[in-house]
């Protein structure tokens, strides 16, 4: 029987799904979002879950829709490349929190995102 840790065998296999790689990289987006308006330690706390959670759930979505927004060329943002994964993932994170905050503050507010009052 080898000799293994169950801890490091559950990191690593954690570790090699892209899902937590993009997590990551969109948590940091939402961190980086939080300490640029400067907000208390829970807010920044939300900002950084948001993140994840938008930049993970989006999933392979966040290249084709970034590119489209930013008026890029088909195909730039290619899924497979590493560097563009994260950084799209990264993108996602910090641009996603910060539209999902406007978009629940309004509705809050009473206004839908499309109103022109």
């Amino acid at each position: 029987m080898p000799d293994t840790n169950l801890w490091s065998e559950i990191k690593a296999a954690l570790l090699a799904l892209p899902v937590v790689g993009l997590a990551i990289w969109g948590a940091l987006g939402g961190a980086t979002n939080a300490l640029v308006i400067r907000v208390t330690a829970w807010e920044a706390l939300r900002h950084i879950l948001l993140g994840a959670l938008v930049a993970a759930g989006l999933g392979g979505l966040g290249a084709p829709l970034l590119g489209h927004w930013l008026g890029m060329p088909t195909g730039m943002l290619s899924p497979g490349d590493g560097a563009a994964t994260g950084s799209v993932a990264y993108l996602t994170g910090s641009l996603g929190a910060a539209i999902l905050e406007v978009i629940i503050q309004r509705i809050r507010a009473g206004r839908l995102p499309r109103d022109n009052s």
